[in-house]
């Protein structure tokens, strides 16, 4: 990565460019399933982040290199003190840190925040966002048939 790696909250005029990154990603894994991006609009997504951005409890990050969006995490309130987590990587750039940085950003956020705990579904078939998840110091709660449930404390 020449470039220098900027994480920031996202902002509702990101909309677009988030919109193009999640489009590009779900056809890079088959860990992501955005069926439903073909049904998106603008404006629904710049109204999505403007709420993200403005909620105590729901967060939006993104990985900016250059001018492209690489990655992004988000938690997204469950109830009044637990959140779900999400985290996406380019495919090129998995196993480069990015997940790393994105995770210990929105768990900084979450400690500040009124949220207590933090949870998570992953494929059992992911072992890097396992040992990512782990690295943080999530455990598994229980699973699924292809997929575990993760915690957090914060």
């Amino acid at each position: 990565m020449s470039d220098e790696l900027v994480l920031r909250e996202a902002i509702p005029t990101d909309a677009e460019k988030l919109i193009d990154f999640l489009k590009r990603a779900s056809k890079e894994s088959t860990f992501i399933e955005h069926e439903s991006l073909q049904n998106v609009t603008l404006d629904d997504e710049r109204i999505s982040l403007d709420e993200i951005y403005n909620s105590p409890n729901d967060e939006l990050i993104l990985a900016i290199l250059g001018d492209d969006i690489i990655g992004f995490t988000r938690l997204e309130k469950i109830d009044q003190y637990e959140s779900e987590l999400g985290i996406v990587v380019e495919k090129d750039l998995w196993n480069q840190g990015v997940g790393s940085f994105l995770m210990e950003d929105v768990l900084a956020y979450a400690q500040e925040s009124p949220i207590s705990k933090v949870s998570l579904e992953v494929y059992k078939k992911n072992p890097a966002a396992i040992h990512l998840y782990k690295k943080h110091g999530f455990t598994t709660r229980s699973q699924k048939a292809k997929t575990f449930i993760m915690e957090r404390m914060v």
